[in-house]
């Protein structure tokens, strides 16, 4: 599931949950409104500064009119083309802007104030911000900038802001920030008219293991550890009993609404049935996280479900898509998207599946980004010869490293396509890919090594990796006969796929998928030479933000690499990366 396929973030949107309502507002930049801004920055030396803005927090904080304004966190992205430390003093600066310009903006739009002179003269009665109450850092282990605020509101207008979300463009600083508002009274007000589920199965075990502990008390070969207490108790419990407490231990309830503040999400009929993707926040660790819900459809879950690793001949949907956490679970690469946690949970709808994962989007300004295809047409296309093939080359040799990661711990991913493949900055500020979208996937050892997490195949059995499809797997355009149901399907076919990826980095063309399938397929059946003035006609009829110099023959010899490719005459990894060093 592509992260990417969520929303279209430059447009005005509204996006429900429950009772949350975000609003998604463009601004331009204007001159700066706070006055207190420009005092500050004309005091001299930031220690300075953070001493006086300290000193007036515990004033603050002390006084009386505390009690008039609601606690707010607010979660920002933070967006810009060029490199940007997160200990730029001046970022700092420009946060504090951004909050009192957000204030400012949802006001007027609720009519709380008229303009901008009214909210100059009536901001500091209605909010207040601290510098020590602003963080700023990376979102996990990629490059990305967030940053977590906390501001206070006069209650008079908490209710305006409360779920709010709103776009703020700094065109002068080439930035965008992206601010999510949430009240911290509202949320402690939740949290104790909620209380915690309590399962009649898991009341009986805590009675059953308090008497045991109780009966154990005098025993000299039983130890007093917990841990021991606990497991003797598992064992002691008749088989029924066993299975309702390992239950406890993998399905959860509220799980998710209690651990995460939702940023953005997918409208429940825009992507697969059944399927959710969520951006959110975890305040407990202070990172933003993508969180993919998979709605499954027995309302029944047992232990075998989630945790056998028999291979069998037929699979439901609900053991696919627990397969894909279990994948993604056991690997680790920086160009394999990394799952943090998975979990099932119990809703009034049924069973549902979380999995959670590294945030990716590439934080560029004009366009926002997740997946390669996207990033392909909006940063590729307009790129020079040049530039653009050292561009291809970083890419291939990141997705041929992914690649041969999970070959090697023997899985297949079988859905391999630019959609899922998505992208991010690195630590290093530099471009990263991220092999993801498993739910196809599989180990192709799971009936006797899935429980081993780091693996590897020795050489032989890496040059024949395949496995048996129980379903028609990958998508049309990059899928090879061997996706058929009871077809062998092998590392040949994924290195298919990654031909006709390396045709959508050429040139990508933008809309429907049949467009550039026609692309494909032409390729596919044709000698290279015959098709070039074919495809420069259909870039200049469709493709508008190609370079004004582009034509396919800069690129023939990319384009050998994705014939070769499309008719498997290329067999090993190392192969395929050198020809791709060469360029």
């Amino acid at each position: 599931m592509n992260q990417g396929e969520h929303l279209n973030q430059e447009d005005d949107q509204k996006f429900t949950e429950g009772d949350q309502t975000f609003i998604n507002e463009q601004t331009d930049d204007d001159k700066r409104f706070s006055n207190t801004v420009v005092d500050r920055q004309e005091q001299g030396g930031l220690e300075a500064l953070l001493e006086l803005d300290y000193r007036n927090k515990l004033e603050f904080l002390s006084s009386e009119e505390k009690n008039i304004f609601s606690e707010f966190i607010v979660i920002c992205q933070i967006r810009k083309d060029k490199y940007i430390s997160e200990q730029d003093p001046h970022l700092q600066f420009l946060m504090e802007k951004a909050m009192y310009k957000g204030v400012q903006k949802i006001l007027i739009k609720a009519q709380k104030i008229q303009d901008k002179e009214q909210w100059q003269k009536e901001q500091q009665q209605l909010m207040r911000l601290f510098y020590s109450d602003m963080n700023i850092g990376f979102i996990t282990s990629t490059g990305q900038l967030k940053s977590t605020i906390f501001i206070y509101v006069h209650q008079s207008i908490s209710s305006c802001l409360d779920n709010r979300q709103i776009n703020l463009n700094f065109n002068k600083e080439d930035l965008k920030i992206i601010a999510n508002y949430f009240s911290i009274d509202e949320r402690n007000k939740s949290s104790k008219s909620s209380p915690e589920f309590t399962s009649p199965i898991l009341t009986k075990q805590k009675s059953e293991k308090e008497q045991f502990k109780q009966n154990s008390a005098g025993s000299k070969t039983i130890s007093q550890n917990e841990c021991e207490v606990e497991n003797q108790l598992k064992r002691s419990l008749p088989l029924c009993h066993q299975s309702n407490w390992l239950k406890q231990e993998f399905i959860k309830k509220d799980y998710f609404k209690k651990q995460f503040l939702i940023l953005q999400k997918t409208n429940e009929n825009e992507l697969k049935s059944g399927v959710q993707i969520f951006f959110v926040y975890r305040i407990k660790d202070d990172q933003i996280y993508a969180v993919k819900k998979s709605q499954l459809a027995s309302n029944v879950i047992s232990f075998f479900d989630v945790f056998s690793t028999v291979n069998l001949s037929e699979i439901t949907n609900d053991q696919r898509k627990i397969r894909e956490a279990k994948i993604l679970s056991k690997l680790n690469h920086p160009n394999v998207l990394t799952l943090y946690d998975w979990w099932i949970e119990e809703e009034e709808s049924g069973y549902s599946l979380y999995l959670m994962s590294e945030y990716c989007s590439y934080p560029g300004l004009k366009h926002q980004t997740n997946d390669l295809l996207n990033y392909a047409y909006y940063y590729l296309n307009p790129m020079n010869c040049k530039e653009k093939i050292e561009q291809i080359k970083t890419i291939m040799l990141q997705i041929m490293d992914g690649l041969e990661y999970i070959h090697k711990r023997g899985i297949v991913h079988r859905d391999l396509k630019p959609e899922n493949i998505f992208v991010t900055y690195g630590i290093d500020c530099q471009l990263q890919v991220m092999l993801a979208d498993f739910d196809q996937g599989k180990d192709v050892r799971e009936s006797k090594l899935s429980i081993i997490t780091d693996e590897k195949l020795n050489d032989q059995d890496l040059n024949s990796i395949k496995s048996r499809n129980t379903i028609n797997s990958g998508t049309s355009g990059y899928a090879t006969a061997n996706s058929q149901i009871n077809k062998e399907y092998d590392k040949m076919d994924e290195f298919y796929a990654l031909g006709v990826t390396l045709l959508h980095l050429i040139l990508a063309f933008p809309g429907q998928p049949k467009n550039r399938n026609l692309y494909t397929n032409t390729f596919a059946i044709s000698d290279i030479s015959d098709v070039l003035l074919l495809f420069d006609s259909w870039a200049v009829k469709l493709v508008k933000n190609k370079h004004p110099e582009f034509n396919f023959q800069q690129y023939f010899h990319l384009m050998e690499l994705a014939k070769a490719l499309l008719e498997k005459k290329i067999k090993e990894h190392d192969h395929i990366r050198k020809i791709i060093q060469s360029w």
